[in-house]
């Protein structure tokens, strides 16, 4: 069956359904065209790219538009429903040429998901090549630029320009993902393995995020009000984000793992914490203050701290200390997000909103212990800094703190 009662009972998707349903082309192209809701829409993509479905072309480079895992599953369906010569590849490159942020970024899925299978033209490439061109006079434009989505396509396919092309989006554009980058420069002498692998590997590893049964285990628990470690030893390795696009605070789509997680019941027995009115945080003055973008992000990860440091650290988020709420933020929340989540929640960006939120509890006379929710973050920023620079990447992030005005000269 193919109704979204039966897909997305209470509006999730239902993994057993999903890899149930029929292959019938022609009812899954039917049931495309009329989605009930956009986790229906996700759904029936999935099952088209499962069953390679051919007929669907049309309604789901239609639904390269949406944002979220709608969005995300059409360009995967795409990709994975292609056939060699059958035209997908031109109509994708079409769609892209003239499509807005989401359409753009979707296409390039589909394109990286039909080079990974092996079924790249001679010719996409090049026209690649120029979409790169296209995506760098955007972002000099004022527009949102996805030049590491074109180049990701590239490090698929292991064109020799690759590295060229990397070192120029770099210098040409200041709001690119310089990981991602880094991380496809490292794959300019052959394919990009690490993304074939997760384009050609089973349905419910790549979109593990969307699936209710994929919500991160808890954390190890530390023992209570324990000294968590110095934040210097926190991270194996660098995890900041460059400065996202204009659309960057809608990625977590408004459910990040960890919501409402299950309390772990171990612990010392105490009373319950007070919990933090989130919904007056979104009206005070400090989130206020940010820009509207970042005000929907702090909002989604003020309630995720607050959760995590009841599991993780068996306290609530307003009685720790600055090091134990470094020690959240570098050590805790890593573990509890999906890896395309964790470079956002500790980009420069959201180290505002963290900011924001101490400031919040400090000035509300929720933060037991003084200025050290503050005193925290500055330690992240500081951590964060010392990490990029021993990456040895020129022009990356800026950690500056805001609240530090510049020496005079």
């Amino acid at each position: 069956m193919l109704t979204a009662a039966v897909l997305t009972p209470d509006g999730k998707l239902d993994a057993a359904a999903i890899a149930a349903a029929p292959a019938d082309a022609a009812a899954i192209a039917a049931a495309l065209g009329a989605p009930a809701s956009d986790a229906h829409a996700t759904a029936l993509a999935i099952v088209a790219g499962i069953h390679a479905v051919n007929g669907a072309q049309g309604v789901l480079i239609a639904q390269l538009a949406k944002s979220g895992g709608a969005g995300k599953a059409a360009g995967w369906a795409l990709g994975r429903s292609t056939s060699a010569g059958d035209g997908s590849e031109a109509a994708l490159l079409t769609a892209i040429a003239d499509g807005k942020l989401n359409t753009r970024e979707n296409g390039y899925l589909a394109l990286a998901v039909i080079a990974a299978r092996g079924l790249a033209s001679p010719g996409l490439a090049a026209a690649l090549d120029a979409r790169v061109q296209i995506e760098i006079a955007r972002t000099k434009a004022g527009g949102s630029g996805l030049a590491e989505h074109a180049t990701r396509v590239l490090a698929v396919l292991g064109a020799p320009e690759l590295g060229a092309l990397i070192q120029q989006v770099l210098e040409q554009d200041q709001y690119c993902d310089r990981f991602e980058l880094q991380r496809q420069r490292k794959t300019s002498e052959g394919r990009d393995t690490e993304t074939i692998r997760e384009l050609t590997g089973p349905w419910t590893a790549y979109f593990a995020d969307l699936l209710p049964a994929a919500t991160p285990a808890a954390p190890p628990a530390v023992p209570a009000k324990a000294q968590v470690a110095a934040p210097t030893d926190a991270v194996a390795s660098p995890t900041p984000n460059a400065p996202g696009h204009a659309d960057d605070a809608n990625a977590l789509d408004g459910s990040m793992p960890g919501e409402e997680p299950p309390v772990d019941g171990a612990g010392e027995a105490g009373p319950a914490p007070v919990p933090i009115d989130w919904k007056a945080f979104q009206a005070s003055p400090e989130c206020l203050a940010l820009p509207a973008p970042l005000r929907q992000l702090a909002g989604q990860l003020g309630p995720l701290l607050e959760q995590l440091a009841a599991r993780a650290i068996h306290a609530a988020l307003t009685d720790l200390n600055a090091q134990e709420f470094a020690g959240l933020l570098l050590q805790v929340l890593p573990q509890a997000l999906p890896p395309q989540h964790v470079q956002m929640a500790l980009g420069p960006q959201a180290l505002h909103g963290y900011q924001a939120i101490a400031k919040y509890l400090i000035r509300a006379g929720l933060a037991t212990s003084g200025d050290e929710l503050l005193s925290g973050v500055k330690l992240v920023r500081k951590e964060l800094t010392a990490q990029l620079r021993q990456s040895g990447m020129l022009g990356g992030p800026d950690y500056s703190d805001p609240d530090e005005k510049p020496a005079k000269a």
